[in-house]
């Protein structure tokens, strides 16, 4: 059934496309780190902007519709919708196709198909092994191909044997889009390079607490047994409030120590609200040191909506124009967020009210979209005293 399996796609074939980009692009920043689509996942920002947007694209329902006479209608669902591989199901394979296009700008999926010709599976390929290209075949214009790095070797595949969604910044006449990561290279160079000077800093121990001070000169061995006998009376947790006493007109002198120059606390939260940003996501769902959105920002629904607005909507439509190209026309599938957008209790009972006295809204609907079981007669829309129309009364007989 699979003309590829996924272990076949891996190795050092694999990473070919991914050297040669590395080479010409130049990933080492400013900052002296190199920044690569393979690691820049050690930065935690990225890590949990990549995470929330492919796990919460890829949680959301799934449903397929068809229109006819103007009518939305259900549509079946498709094989590759059942089961799409032999190793995940369709949710999982969203999700990786997603962090395909967060990290990469672009997920390559390879299509199953069957004798006659369906498309009964789909396997998300890894980006780095695919190379796009025009090739002139003689049939009056270019046409795009796709090499694929395999185990076997390069492997070259017509247009119609790749879905491919192109994620990122669009550039005209370019085939691939800017990803987030690239474009946030430095920030993230920054970030991992402030976060390396932290844990070396306390990693190789090279500060001391306090230095003993005395008149005139110490020999060698004086100087080893008076710092010997500090560490032992009073070194560790557990004596760092013994009573210490100097004599000989010897002083100890502290040495105060700033963790938050040390860690570069600043540049940290400084980078991870510039890449939340560059990834859509309200910068206080990655780092616990936002607090400026919480001043404009209240309540989960509406917290919901700017993530909504700003990064989750056109990754939506993206994927959701993808997958239906694999249907018949006018068939298409719909990624249903309604159960993520949902406005707090009393929102959702002024909500509908409201559907219910405009008559936009019966029972059934409300119920449905509280996850709840129809009622029998629910279908009949609440006729309301305000659209009822203003007729006089029958004359008496």
């Amino acid at each position: 059934m699979w003309p590829f399996r996924k272990h076949e796609i891996s190795g050092a074939s694999k990473d070919w496309f991914i050297a040669f980009e590395d080479l010409l692009t130049a990933n080492r920043t400013e900052s002296g780190v190199s920044v690569t689509s393979a690691n820049c996942i050690d930065h935690p920002a990225v890590y949990r902007c990549v995470d929330l947007n492919a796990h919460t694209i890829g949680s959301f329902p799934v449903d397929f519709y068809i229109k006819r006479d103007g009518r939305r209608q259900p549509y079946p669902e498709p094989l590759w919708y059942r089961k799409p591989n032999d190793y995940q199901d369709f949710n999982g394979l969203l999700a990786e196709a997603q962090a395909s296009q967060e990290i990469y700008d672009s997920a390559f999926l390879l299509k199953a198909v069957d004798p006659s010709g369906r498309i009964v599976g789909l396997s998300v390929l890894d980006p780095g092994a695919v190379e796009m290209k025009y090739a002139d075949l003689g049939m009056g214009k270019p046409i795009v191909i796709y090499n694929l790095a395999t185990t076997k070797g390069i492997v070259t595949l017509a247009y119609n044997e790749i879905l491919h969604i192109k994620a990122g910044l669009p550039i005209p006449g370019a085939l691939r889009g800017v990803s987030p990561v690239k474009a946030a290279r430095e920030t993230i160079g920054t970030g991992m390079a402030a976060r390396k000077f932290g844990a070396r800093y306390f990693g190789a121990g090279s500060h001391v607490s306090g230095m003993i001070e005395a008149p005139g000169a110490f020999s060698k061995d004086t100087a080893d047994r008076l710092k010997e006998s500090m560490e032992k009376k009073h070194g560790g947790v557990s004596k760092s409030h013994a009573l210490g006493i100097l004599f000989g007109g010897a002083k100890w002198i502290p040495v105060e120590h700033d963790p938050t120059k040390a860690q570069g606390l600043e540049t940290q939260k400084y980078t991870d609200i510039q890449i939340s940003s560059l990834f859509g996501i309200p910068a206080e769902y990655v780092t616990a040191a936002m607090e400026g959105a919480k001043g404009y920002v209240t309540g989960l629904y509406q917290r919901q909506m700017l993530w909504y607005q700003t990064g989750l909507f056109a990754r939506i439509t993206r994927n959701e124009r993808a997958f239906s190209s694999l249907l018949p026309r006018p068939a298409y599938m719909k990624l249903n967020v309604s159960s993520w957008l949902r406005m707090d209790p009393e929102q959702r009972v002024a909500f509908y009210q409201a559907g219910q006295l405009g008559e936009w809204l019966t029972v059934n609907d409300i119920r449905n979209l509280e996850d709840m079981n129809p009622l029998p007669g629910g279908d009949v829309p609440l006729h309301s005293v305000q659209w009822q129309e203003n007729t006089p009364p029958d004359p008496p007989a």
